[in-house]
C-alpha cells in the first residue's frame, strides 16, 4: 500500500472517529469522502466510497438535527469502518 493512501484512508478512519465522538459533524465526513474518493482513484480505483458518500448526502439534505444526523450517518458507515479496518495495515 503506497503511503499516500494508507494516509487518506488512516483519515477517513479518524474522521468516523471525530463524529462518533461529537467531535466533528455528518458534512465534514461528507466532505472528505469526495475529496478522499477522488484522490484513491489515483491509487486504488478499487476501493469506492461513492455509496458512502451519497448515503451521507441524502442524510444531510433531510435536515435532520445533528444528533439525528449523527447517528444516521455512523449506521450508513459502520460497513466502511470495517472495510477501512481490513484495508490498513495493522501497526
Amino acid at each position: 500500500m503506497h503511503d499516500s493512501e494508507k494516509q487518506i484512508l488512516e483519515n477517513l478512519f479518524d474522521a468516523l472517529d471525530r463524529l462518533f465522538d461529537h467531535k466533528c459533524q455528518v458534512v465534514d465526513v461528507h466532505d472528505l469522502l469526495f475529496a478522499s474518493e477522488l484522490a484513491l482513484k489515483e491509487f486504488n480505483p478499487s476501493i469506492d466510497l461513492s455509496g458512502y458518500r451519497t448515503a451521507l448526502s441524502l442524510i444531510l439534505k433531510k435536515n435532520s438535527s445533528y444528533e439525528e444526523q449523527r447517528k444516521s450517518a455512523l449506521n450508513s458507515t459502520e460497513t466502511l469502518r470495517s472495510e477501512l479496518n481490513e484495508l490498513l495495515p495493522f501497526e
